[in-house]
């Protein structure tokens, strides 16, 4: 058994194993390795058996913000043994090698999306995600025009990358999109269903939706300064989300959409959403970087801003949806 990065050359024969493990079909792993500017061959670790991958895990490098900052992250993914090789510590000891593989390349903080106790023996602790559900009736807004976001025009995804920069630093775990081609390729392919609101010719909000177990569920939300100033956008999203449910030809709906932002804590119903764990590979480094104030635990530095740019909300922690891996 050998455990060391992919070669290159083996990335078909690597599609081949995630696909037949997983059932996600072979064109979602196929776009999450083409579509990311970021890949890096290194960051898929393999176990082989005589040359054949027979486990994987996969490190998305990635940025995050964290208190207003982005700092880097190793998001762990598409991990995937084959079944008769299953209860032996294969994945385990691929994980121990991604892991030394962060430390190599500096990356500060990991994230996963899971809860098995796998990764919180390697040291990742869960932190919770809230999400509010809202019941939202059709209505055609007057005050913008909600139209789908056109990703083929340069000068409109510019606008939409410079509004999310703003907009995402209000949280902890959103990741830093800083180039443009992973708002044509990877956002395009994982938010098709994505719409702006346009006044007077500039961008106001995004929002991406997806219906899912009969609600329609926010990938992703932006909301412009002004905006966010007035009411954390909160009239934004609700004027957005009732035009797009217009213009899908129904007459209400139920909508899921993280907590922490519009008014999201003060609706009826408040739920925990699923969960990312985070790891700390370098403790030294993050300290130093947020100083000591909401470091006493993981959750703690997720869930809170510091007092400059706590802004009153209850959680900062928020992870879209149109950036899983």
């Amino acid at each position: 058994m050998e455990f060391r990065a992919l070669y290159p050359e083996e990335l078909e024969a690597w599609l081949d194993h995630v696909t037949s493990v997983f059932t996600g079909g072979r064109q979602y792993f196929s776009n999450h390795w083409h579509n990311d500017p970021w890949r890096d061959a290194e960051g898929i670790r393999v176990a082989t058996d005589n040359g054949t991958i027979v486990s994987t895990v996969r490190v998305f490098i990635r940025q995050m913000f964290l208190h207003g900052e982005p700092i880097t992250v190793g998001g762990i993914g598409e991990v995937s043994t084959r079944p008769a090789y299953r209860r032996r510590g294969i994945a385990t000891q691929l994980l121990k090698d991604s892991i030394k593989f962060m430390e190599d390349r500096d990356i500060v903080l990991s994230s996963l999306h899971g809860s098995q106790r796998i990764y919180a023996i390697e040291g990742w602790e869960k932190v919770p995600r809230y999400h509010a559900r809202e019941h939202f009736s059709a209505k055609k807004q007057s005050e913008w025009e909600v139209r789908p976001a056109n990703f083929d025009d340069e000068a409109e995804v510019k606008q939409i990358a410079e509004l999310y920069d703003r907009y995402a630093r209000k949280f902890n775990g959103t990741f830093v999109k800083d180039k443009i081609e992973y708002w044509t390729k990877w956002v395009r392919t994982e938010s098709p269903n994505a719409w702006v609101a346009e006044r007077d010719g500039s961008i106001e909000g995004y929002v991406s939706v997806v219906q899912r177990e009969n609600a329609l569920n926010v990938k992703e939300f932006i909301a412009s300064e002004t905006r966010f100033a007035e009411d954390r956008g909160k009239q934004l999203l609700e004027s957005m989300l009732s035009d797009i449910i217009f213009q899908m030809g129904v007459q209400s709906t139920e909508v899921v959409y993280p907590a922490p932002i519009a008014d999201g804590f003060n609706v009826p119903t408040i739920e925990e959403h699923g969960s990312t764990m985070y790891r700390i590979n370098q403790p030294t480094v993050l300290s130093d970087k947020m100083g000591s104030a909401l470091f006493d635990s993981i959750p703690n530095l997720l869930h809170n801003q510091p007092k400059s740019l706590a802004q009153g909300i209850r959680s900062h922690h928020v992870f879209w949806y149109t950036d899983g891996y």
